[in-house]
Order: C-alpha cells, then structure tokens, then sequence
C-alpha cells in the first residue's frame, strides 16, 4: 500500500486564504481525535502497511494546543514526520521541531500587500519571515519547504518570484508551487508557464515524472507539482489514476476522507476509540482498494438524463442486484461436507451443536436451539410460557405478522402498540396497556434499527412480566453495549431469505431461561432430543419420546451455511456501518429525503437502511420515484409491503375466521397514526457488507441524487 498518510487535525485555521481547499474537509468538521488516538492510528497503519512517514495538516496544525504532545508521540515510535503551516504559531513550538523532518510553510508572496490580499489578515508576514529565520537558527536540520499557489495578477510577477528564490536560498530552504484544482481554473497560473519563467531565472530541469517537475539553480530545488485531482482530469480513468497515486487523508472527527470534492468518507472513530486493530485494518484495505471510485468525473456522462426517460442508467448488466449468500468455494466446501456426514440430526450433535453453542455464547445466553423457521422459533417462545386464551401479549402494531401470528395458535390475544421514530415500539405507551391479564412483551428490532431496550426492561421487571425478543432483522446489532437478543428472557431470529444470517430457511432460539428451554425442546424436537436433555428425573422426561407431537426442526444444510456467515458477522457488520454511512453523508445532501437515525449509544444492524420521503418536496409520488430509481438500475429500492402496520390485514380484523376462540378483531377503533405515517414515507434499502461492494453502494448513492434532483419540486 504505497500512500502517504496525511492527518488533517484540524479543520480551523488562524488565516482566511481565500484559495483555501482545507484538504477538503468541511469547515464544522469537530476534531474527536487525541493524541493517544492518533498514535494508535499511525502505529497500525505503520505495522500494517510499513508506512515510515506522516503529515500534519489543516487548517494550521499548531491552533491544536496538543500539537506538539502528537508530534512527541509519533516521534517516539520513529516516524518520520512533516508539518503543514503557514507559520504564524511555530514561533510557540520551537521546541517540538526537533521531531520534524520537514516544515511545509504556505507563502504565496512576500510583497507584504499581496501576502495580507491572499491571507485576508493584516501584520503577519513579517512575523512569519522572523519565526522562520529563527527556526533556521535553532535547527540546521530540519527541511524547511515553502509551499506556494502562483495566481494571476496576485503574486505572478517577476518580482515576485525572485523575492520567493531569495528567501529560500536565505533560509537554506526549498519552494514547492502547487497547481491547485481550484473551482476557478483561470485564477491559477499553470505550471508550463511556471516553469518557463523560471528557465529565465537560470533554473534547468533536474528530474521529471508523472507527477511533478524539478528544478534546480545549484543552490535550490523548486518542485512544479499538481494537487492529484488536478492531473486526473487529463487521463482517461480519473478513477484509476486517484487509486494509484492519492494519499490517504484523515479528517479530525475520524473518517478517512475519500475525494476533495465528494462527501463520501469512510468513518474510524469507533475503531480507533476502541482500539480496534483488525477492524482498522479492514478499513484501510477497503480504503486502498475503492480509493478514486468516487471521482466527480467517474460517473459525469451518466448523471445527466434519467433512465426512465431515455438516458443512460448508473448500473447496469444487473450489477445492481443484492446477492446473499456470497456463494464462495468455501462455503461450497463446508456444504459438501455436511452433505457427505448426514443429511439429518435428531440430538444436540455436530453442526447443531456447534451452531447453538457458538451463537448464544455470542449474545451471553446459556441455550441455544435451532428451529425450522423464525415463525417456529416465535412460536416457541410464546408455547413455553403456557400462553392460553384470556392471556394478553403486548406486541408492535408495526412488524412482519409472523411476530404476532404464532400467539394466535396459544389463543392468547395480541396487544397492539403504535411506534416511535424508528419504527419500533413505542415504549412510552406500553404501561397504559398492560392489564392483569399480560404476560408477556414482545419486542421488534425493525429493519434492524434497535428499539429501547432499557426502557422497556425496565417496564417487564416492574410488572413482572416476560420479554421477548423478535430479533430476526437484527443479527450483530447493538444496544448501550449489549447484542440485540441480549436484553430479552428469550430472543428468536430468523435464518430465512435474505437475512443477514440466513440458511434460506431456519431459525434459532436463545435463553437463560431453562424452563423456556426445555418446553421448546417438547414443543418441536420430540424423541432423540428430548431423551438427551431432559432429565430422567423431570415429570416431563415421560413425554420426551413424543413431545408434544410436532416436528421443528431445521434442516443442517441449512445451518452449515448460517453458521459459515455466523463466523463472518462482526465483519460484514463493520462493512455494514460503512456502507450506512456513506448512504447518510449523500442524503443529507437531499432536500426532501431523511432518514431513521438509531438511538444513541446503539449500533443498527442495517437489514434495511430505511430512508423517508417528504412528499411535499417532490413533483412525483413516492412509487414513481422509486420506479425512476429502478430504471436506473438500483433495482433494490424498494416499497415495504408485508413488513407493514398490522392493522392493515384482515386477519388481525376478523381473526375468527380461523380461530373460533376470537370474537372480533384486536384493532378495531384504533389508529396507530404514528406507524401509518411511517410506513407511508418510507424506502428501504438492503445493506451491502464487503469490500467488493462498495463501488454498487457509492452508484446507488448517486442514482438516488441523481433522481432526486429531477424531481425536485
């Protein structure tokens, strides 16, 4: 990974250069990053990529007062480290330059009125020249360069430029001029004509490449060189040259920013506050291998015309489509070797065991049992509280029906509560609604998105009641430091369809509760089972070869590949936050779109990243507009239709027509405006989650501005 780590510590500046690109992080950007932070940093990415060099840079480094403690640190694991100042503050940290291998010092003229024109700051030039003399005098070692931008009708005049080679000779320095990618080209002198003008100054071509011209009189170097975006522009694939040849820039709020011109970053605060060595690692290879996919010119010719009307789509060939699972050799390998051990388990053995005890140590649960599906997994889970006619369940009016149906077949009733802003249980209406007849709560992590798992603990101990878990959108997901499917009595999960865990059909089981446990096992896993787990000493050791006569039990090809994804999750979980990111920083962009944002102190899982429309912003409905998403190739935006408010089902209206134990429905006089209003503006999205995909994440970004922007009321 040949690139040089270029650490923006801060974005704030004590000089207002009217040029100033900043390294193209946003003015607000807050630093969050310390000093021991950004030792972290640099020693992974020295041990992962031999990276032996950093710079520092802004804003102007030293407005951080931590300054020089950073500068101290990398200096003590031996890195070789370059600072870039416009030399105001250095005169305050004389003492932190015997650790600076270079000072890169911005003087764009040293005519005192046209260096204040530039800066937009009075009485400072003087200032500058005397700290940089006196820099020179204290240390003979470290490389000072003078970084200049030559403008037009500014600081391009002959005169100019001797005073420029004059100082440096002084200061035994060097000049690099940088050809910026400034929005306004004209104002910027090209390097051709730099260069000329300093063959009339004696100055002869010493070295040449790709990427930078140098010149030398005998006394000093000046280095022509581009800002890399600027030079992108004249090849072909400004994409590929950006990947080959662009730095790696960090912000202060700890993203690695992936173009100067496009919000789109890569975010590794959490890593690097936690001290995350191998999920740094997996972000900086991802960053190597999608760095410049993002270039403003990449997709330039596709964002013009939409698809629906003719123009050219952002994805095409089907490049769009989410594919789950990532049918590799290896999985294909662990498959054929369950094929050949057996087709059918009917204990606690091999890849059960194995699935069950790995994944509920995963959630700090004792049990785990495996099921046919998450709908037998729920269903369990309501069979083992003996749930009977006259109990109630307070359930989410907003989820997939499977949550609420399997209580149909206890005869309990359901419960219904309205949703908060994140789609789930509002818990701030559950005491109203509980009786002396509830038993139990069962909570919805929709889409991913965690509900408040504290609050609503609270409210289960309080009333003494069971809480329960649906956590099928939720695998990897995170609340106040605990896994969803943590916080509940028992917790089900889903390994169906596109599940982030999935084996195309199944479902899984957690608990602590031995009594859930052992009435699940009677429930679905009759005979062999049941003999092996259930004590000869129990009164229901006498029902184990029969159970309670039905079979749930899932299939071991389909375990073989949850568990092979299992093994994969906190990988494709950090991929997920990634990609969950990118989607945010591009919607914010978008005057009409949000999105649900996960509470505080949580981490979503990203089944679905969930974005709402604001009708009244746009001259099309919300169908067409994701009609116009589809034609441009992003076929995976999509309408929810049976993960919808409940009420809207009849069966939940007149349940009676199955189960005769009902008389009426359980909604009727109720409006759940909270959960209608959500569902009638959303769009969801499947989240990408490997290194691959990130290129399709960052298209259907653009396809989704793209049509934003045409619809734009």
């Amino acid at each position: 990974m040949d690139k040089e780590l270029r650490l923006v510590i801060t974005r704030n500046c004590n000089f207002n250069c009217y040029f100033c690109h900043g390294e193209g992080v946003d003015i607000n950007c807050k630093p969050l990053l310390d000093a021991d932070d950004y030792l972290f940093l640099v020693k992974t990415c020295k041990s992962l990529f031999n990276w032996k060099s950093v710079t520092l840079t802004g804003g102007e480094p030293f407005v951080r007062r931590d300054c020089g403690d950073i500068i101290k640190k990398l200096a003590e694991i031996n890195m070789k480290t370059t600072v870039v100042s416009n030399g105001e503050l250095i005169n305050t940290n004389f003492e932190c330059f015997k650790d600076v291998d270079r000072l890169n010092v911005s003087i764009h003229s040293f005519d005192e009125d046209k260096y204040h024109k530039v800066i937009q700051k009075e009485d400072k030039l003087k200032k500058v020249i005397h700290n940089l003399t006196e820099l020179r005098n204290r240390n003979k070692k470290i490389d000072i360069r003078i970084n200049t931008t030559i403008c037009k009708g500014v600081n391009d005049s002959s005169e100019d430029f001797d005073k420029l080679i004059e100082f440096a000779e002084r200061i035994n320095g060097s000049i690099k001029i940088i050809e910026l990618f400034s929005d306004n080209k004209e104002e910027i002198v090209k390097l051709n004509d730099i260069q000329n003008i300093l063959y009339t100054k004696g100055f002869k071509l010493k070295t040449q490449d790709l990427f930078k011209n140098i010149l030398t009189n005998g006394k000093i170097d000046i280095v022509l060189s581009k800002i890399f975006c600027a030079m992108a522009t004249e090849y072909y694939a400004p994409n590929n040259f950006c990947n080959a040849n662009n730095d790696i820039f960090i912000t202060p709020d700890g993203k690695i920013k992936m173009c100067r011109y496009s919000n789109t970053t890569i975010n590794i605060l959490k890593e690097i506050k936690r001290r995350d060595y191998k999920g740094l690692k997996e972000k900086f290879l991802l960053t190597n291998k999608v760095l410049g996919k993002a270039c403003p010119f990449y997709l330039k010719s596709k964002l013009n015309n939409l698809a629906i009307d003719g123009g050219e789509p952002i994805l095409e060939n089907g490049e769009g489509r989410f594919v789950h699972p990532k049918i590799s050799n290896k999985l294909i390998s662990e498959v054929t070797d369950q094929l050949k051990e057996t087709l059918s388990i009917y204990d606690n053995s091999g890849i059960f065991k194995e699935f069950e005890t790995n994944f509920a140590k995963y959630h700090n649960k004792r049990y785990g049992l495996v099921t046919s599906s998450g709908t037998a997994a729920i269903w369990s889970l309501f069979d083992s509280i003996n749930l009977k006619p006259g109990d109630e369940v307070i359930c989410p009016i907003y989820t997939f029906y499977a949550t609420v149906t399997p209580i149909l077949q206890t005869g309990a009733k359901p419960v219904f509560i309205d949703c908060d802003a994140t789609g789930n249980i509002d818990y701030s209406k559950i005491e109203e609604k509980i009786t002396n007849k509830t038993k139990a709560i069962m909570v919805v992590h929709m889409w991913g998105y965690p509900a408040k798992m504290d609050k609503i603990r609270e409210i289960a101990d309080k009333y003494n009641l069971y809480l329960f878990e649906d956590c099928s959108h939720a695998h990897g997901g995170e609340y106040m430091g605990k896994k969803l499917g943590e916080w509940g009595d028992a917790a089900a999960f889903s390994l169906q369809g596109n599940k982030i865990i999935t084996g195309g059909e199944g479902g899984i089981l957690i608990t602590n509760n031995k009594h859930i446990y052992k009435n699940s096992l009677l429930l679905g896993h009759y005979n062999k089972r049941c003999l092996q787990e259930i004590p000869e000493t129990s009164n229901d050791y006498k029902f184990a070869v029969t159970g309670k006569g039905l079979k749930l039990r899932a299939h071991p090809i389909a375990i073989k590949i949850a568990n092979h994804l299992f093994n994969n999750l906190d990988s494709m979980h950090r991929y997920k936050q990634c990609y969950a990111d990118m989607l945010k920083e591009n919607i914010d962009e978008i005057d009409g779109l949000s999105y649900v944002e996960p509470y505080e102190n949580s981490e979503a899982s990203y089944y679905a990243f969930i974005i709402k429309f604001n009708k009244e912003k746009f001259t099309v409905s919300r169908e067409q507009f994701v009609n116009a998403l589809k034609a441009e190739g992003c076929v995976e935006y999509d309408l929810p239709y049976s993960s919808t408010v409940l009420s809207k089902f009849e069966l939940f209206n007149q349940p009676e027509y199955f189960f005769n134990n009902y008389d009426g429905g359980f909604v009727k006089g109720q409006t759940f405006k909270n959960a209608n209003d959500f569902d009638d503006c959303i769009i969801k999205l499947p989240v990408w989650y490997t290194a691959d995909d990130w290129l399709t994440m960052y298209k259907y970004c653009e396809a989704l501005k793209k049509v934003a922007n045409a619809y734009r009321r």
